[in-house]
């Protein structure tokens, strides 16, 4: 240590009038400090000049260590200074600038021997088999812009320095061995870092106010730094932020033992900074408060205890993820014929509810409600019109709106406004002029009432033909432009699915039902991804209709007051409403939701009043349902099978195709004519369902059940004579039975029902959740699933009578079938080869993704093995099974006639083959799929594959939670895993240093922050990503495709050479 003497190398000192002043050439800060050798001892003695100190050290031994491989291993390094040397050194200088934005990047040391601090220029690997460039004498280094300023970079200089970086690393230079200039950042120990400027340019829509200075490396980073934590926020270093990651990742899954072990294992590896347990538990509190999702607890109504996902806090992060905003739709679009999404479906486009779509658009800057008066220049004379908008659509790129007219009424009675809702018209908003609010205010200067006046509304469906005004107060106009206090207001449809899944990786079941939920308004590419996937609530004891009850109460509070969040795109706050387009989940899912008996029912099929076996009437009669008694259906769980399966898995059981036999009485034989008349019954769509009828018989039955004793047989008949059957009422239902089941004496048994009865919830709330969510009718709003229905459904079944039953006891005709498979050419269906072995021999433990391979090859392996009516019925499934997973629809009219018709050819393929398979109700249910490819888009859509994948996810998670809570446990795991998921995909958070705003619609984009730059390049490599689901798709080969595998070649041959003839394409010397 020098102490601080004037001949001291680590001092440079000079005069400041009459003070005597230094500055060290170590830290090269450029603090000037008091000359005094106390001071400047003081100084030395800091931990900041102590670490570059020995940087600096290290580099001199580096550079000797450079120097000294350099000369032994090339003697090149001294011979003459060529062209491409110069080439060469400037090149390296360039990118290492571009690399660092511009930064100071220290002279070459060969060019300048003399300077203090250098660095071997042309650093690369010393094994390296490309040749040492050698002293050229250049000083790169003439200006230094922009080298000690505290700007953060753009994206474009980020984009460039990655560029940069990446070309270094292809010419094996090391850019942190060639610049040093952290040093330059930092500032003495003795005074504080300062935090990055409030006003620093945001990047993706939010503030970057915890990113370092642009020419800090995280490997540079001073530990416990402010630059570290800022380089890491919101955690404070690597350790730290990399082992949360680890933790929550969704299929990366630890218990707190293993969380012990794998710490042990740093701590003893003599990793620095290795936290406890305890201190990831309290990170993980916080961070958790800061973006993490809540987890809340419920008391189900059926006496189960369980815990639900804060669904509008996912859809605020939704809103603020560049991943997802980018991608996602928020206004129904009009494209003709064409239908690629499910915006373009009529279930969106027309089907829902006015009120359930974006109720404004933004015109100007000026916003345009539904349901408010409000004026537009006519497109044929120009003249303004006056309309009410009730619906915004997207057309061509264009915004439209569909609008009733508006007549004025002045009498010397009344002035007002009639409102005609028989013809609606279509207008272009861009036409639009007036708001409502500025209608109120110019309403005299056109002569015309004032918009609030509004006298009655022309409704040729109503009774009366005229009706008054309801949609809205008439003079507050939309509830939504108070709510929204000039921010904009969208709508956020969404897939709500449910499933059950084992919660054991081993074959014991152990039921655990679960709810998801996947934005609809996303684009067909981004629908399907596991990353778009939300986990929203499981359990293994709480029914799937008591936690729908926590569900739809979330949904319900959101629709009311909307969800305030930080638009990422359009960088301001918006209000959004979520609303459920459609439920998805497996046969008998779908059923529990549409409160139906089930696929064994009299009444199969969910959608209409389709029948089984029966002698009798078709069409059933409610009204007079509690009187139609069937003796041979005492109860609904005797009700006759139909010989479909009451449950679907994602793998096939053992096959049978016969029904199997049950303890029930046997049917009596159908005639030829009873026979002819149920395969056309079945291969028909009844009469649908629908929401009202369903409700209006639900709540006689309740009704019945807490007025009367002794209703419960007639209640059980109902259930078989209607498919009707409400697991959530039945609850309570059967509370009311049992209230008066060991009384005796009528009046007694009468009063105790009535005492009962009074502890109940009645009407609304003594059904099923489901008839709780606006504008969703569990009836038509629940997809044909073609998992389960096609692949799992009828390929299943003839691949397994083909194996099990026609070739049973063939084992030729199976080993022939064996060497076919595996040797059908799978080019054109970018596939592995086909495993044939498997595929014979375990046919009846099959999946989705064999049966979709296998519905596509079977026609040119079987010919020959099967009758000709078998095969014309798998020729005809081959040609069906690809029509059906269509991604893109260009005439809906004209694809819809087709797959009808190709329907209608398989089915009655397989009847002239054998009448056998019409006791399968998904013979039927394939009937509904065209309808609903029309409503709700491509049936790859509304597939369930992906949520059937995510069921692996929710067991292991189960698998590493106590066991103690599942659904609290599972439900906070996954929460975790949305806070990891938002921090990586640089998503905008709340700043945690500013202050909680009382009003969300004043929120600045200076509030807003995202990860800092070491968390986002966590995500660069491909594990975290692959992990996160955010990996980039592998492109398959297309047709005319060729081999990426092509040999070197000679410049002269390239396109480039031909553009730019000047270039010789020989190297320089």
């Amino acid at each position: 240590m020098s102490g601080g003497t004037r001949d001291s190398p680590i001092w440079n000192f000079r005069s400041a009038g009459e003070k005597l002043v230094a500055s060290c050439n170590i830290c090269q800060d450029g603090i000037d400090r008091n000359g005094i050798n106390s001071e400047l001892s003081r100084h030395e003695k800091t931990q900041t000049h102590q670490q570059a100190l020995q940087r600096q050290q290290a580099r001199a031994q580096r550079e000797t260590d450079f120097l000294a491989r350099a000369t032994s291993r090339d003697p090149r390094v001294n011979r003459p200074i060529t062209d491409r040397d110069i080439i060469d050194s400037g090149l390296q200088n360039l990118l290492v600038s571009l690399a660092t934005r511009g930064g100071s990047v220290p002279p070459d040391p060969i060019s300048e021997p003399d300077g203090n601090d250098s660095l071997p220029g042309p650093a690369w690997n010393a094994e390296s088999t490309r040749s040492t460039t050698p002293s050229i004498g250049i000083n790169w280094h003439l200006m230094e812009a922009n080298g000690d300023t505290e700007f953060v970079p753009s994206a474009d200089e980020r984009a460039v320095a990655s560029i940069a970086n990446a070309i270094l690393q292809r010419l094996e230079l090391d850019v942190n061995t060639l610049s040093d200039d952290d040093e330059n950042e930092r500032s003495d120990v003795e005074s504080n870092s300062p935090v990055a400027d409030e006003d620093t340019p945001p990047s993706s829509g939010c503030r970057d106010a915890r990113i370092p200075t642009p020419k800090q490396s995280c490997g540079d980073l001073e530990p416990g730094s402010e630059a570290e934590r800022l380089h890491w926020y919101p955690w404070d270093n690597q350790i730290m932020c990399t082992l949360d990651v680890l933790m929550h990742l969704p299929r990366s899954v630890f218990s707190q033992r293993q969380l012990d072990l794998f710490l042990w294992l740093l701590r003893v590896n003599n990793v620095p900074d290795v936290p406890s347990i305890k201190q990831m538990q309290r990170l993980d509190l916080a961070l958790q408060k800061l973006c993490g999702i809540e987890t809340i607890a419920y008391n189900g109504a059926l006496g189960h205890k369980y815990f639900v996902n804060n669904l509008a806090q996912i859809i605020a992060q939704e809103m603020a993820n560049p991943k997802v905003r980018s991608h996602l739709s928020f206004y129904p679009e009009d494209a003709g014929q064409r239908l690629s999404e499910a915006r373009q479906g009529d279930r969106w486009l027309h089907e829902l509810p006015d009120d359930q779509t974006t109720p404004m658009i933004r015109q100007q800057d000026h916003d345009y409600y539904i349901y408010e008066p409000c004026m537009a220049s006519s497109a044929i004379d120009g003249l303004q019109q006056y309309i009410i908008p009730v619906r915004f659509f997207t057309r061509n790129g264009c915004m439209f709106a569909k609008c009733w007219k508006m007549h004025p009424v002045v009498t010397d009675q009344i002035s007002g406004w009639r409102v005609d809702k028989t013809t609606p018209i279509e207008v272009n908003t861009n036409s639009f002029f007036k708001t409502f609010v500025q209608f109120q205010t110019d309403a005299q200067r056109y002569h015309v009432p004032h918009p609030s006046r509004i006298i009655d509304v022309i409704d040729l469906n109503a009774a009366d033909k005229s009706v008054p005004w309801t949609f809205t107060n008439s003079v507050l106009g939309n509830p939504w432009r108070a709510k929204a206090d000039g921010c904009r207001v969208v709508s956020f449809p969404m897939w709500l699915y449910c499933d059950d899944t084992s919660g054991n990786v081993s074959k014991k079941w152990n039921k655990h039902n679960s709810f998801l939920m996947t934005p609809a308004g996303l684009n067909r590419h981004n629908s399907q991804k596991e990353y778009n996937i939300h986990f929203l609530c499981t359990s293994n004891i709480a029914p799937p209709l008591e936690m729908m009850d926590g569900v739809v109460e979330q949904l319900k509070n959101a629709q009311e007051h909307g969800v305030w969040a930080w638009d990422i795109e359009l960088e301001e706050a918006v209000l959004v409403i979520p609303e459920v387009l459609a439920l998805l989940g497996d046969n008998p899912m779908q059923s529990e939701f549409a409160c139906h008996i089930g696929l064994r029912g009299k009444f199969f099929c969910r959608a209409c009043w389709a029948r089984g076996h029966t002698s009798e009437p078709a069409e059933p009669n409610l009204a007079k349902a509690a009187d139609a008694v069937n003796a041979s259906h005492g109860t609904d769980d005797d009700a006759r099978s139909v010989g479909g399966q009451s449950d679907d898995s994602a793998t096939s059981n053992a096959s049978n195709v016969s029904q199997k036999k049950g303890k029930q009485g046997k049917r009596a034989l159908e005639t030829m004519g009873q026979m002819v008349n149920h395969i056309q019954e079945f291969m028909t769509l009844g009469r649908l369902r629908n929401k009202s009828e369903t409700v209006k018989h639900l709540n006689s039955e309740f009704l019945a059940a807490s007025t009367t004793v002794d209703k419960k047989t007639r209640i059980k008949e109902q259930r078989t004579e209607t498919g009707i059957k409400d697991t959530f009422q039945q609850f309570f239902v059967e509370k009311l039975f049992d209230s008066y089941k060991n009384v005796r004496g009528y009046e007694a048994r009468q009063a105790a029902l009535q005492a009962e009865a009074r502890n109940m919830p009645s009407g609304i709330n003594a059904m099923s959740p489901v008839w709780r969510i606006r504008g969703l009718d569990p009836h038509q709003d629940t997809p044909v699933e073609i998992l389960h229905v096609v692949l799992l459904g009828f390929v299943k079944y003839l691949w397994r009578d083909l194996i099990q039953n026609q070739l049973k006891n063939k084992d030729d005709k199976k080993n022939l079938l064996i060497t076919r498979l595996n040797s059908v050419d799978i080019s054109g269906l970018g596939i592995s080869p086909l495993a044939g072995q498997t595929l014979v021999q375990y046919a009846g433990s099959l999946t989705g993704r064999d049966f979709r391979v296998i519905a596509q090859v079977s026609p040119f392996v079987i010919f020959d093995l099967v009758d000709p009516e078998c095969f014309e019925t798998w020729k005809a499934m081959s040609k069906l099974v690809p029509l059906i997973w269509q991604p893109e629809i260009l005439d809906i009219d004209v694809y819809t006639t087709l797959l009808t018709c190709e329907i209608d050819h398989f089915l009655t393929c397989a009847a002239r083959w054998t009448n056998r398979w019409f006791n399968k109700p998904k013979f039927h249910i394939l009937l509904h799929l065209p309808v609903h490819i029309r409503r709700f888009g491509p049936a790859i859509l509304f597939a369930t594959e992906a949520f059937e994948s995510f069921n692996a996810i929710i067991r292991a998670k189960s698998v590493h939670s106590n066991r103690h809570a599942p659904s609290r446990d599972i439900a906070a795991a996954f929460g975790q895993g949305n806070r990891i998921r938002h921090l990586l995909s640089g998503a905008c958070i709340r700043s945690d240093f500013e202050p909680e705003l009382s009003r969300p619609q004043s929120w600045r984009k200076a509030h807003w922050t995202r990860a800092g730059d070491g968390v986002l390049g966590v995500v660069n490599g491909g594990t975290v990503a692959s992990y996160l689901g955010l990996q980039k798709p592998k492109l398959g080969r297309g047709i005319g495709a060729v081999s990426g595998q092509v040999g070197n070649g000679k410049l002269k041959d390239t396109l480039t050479r031909r553009h730019i003839p000047s270039w010789s394409g020989q190297p320089s010397h």
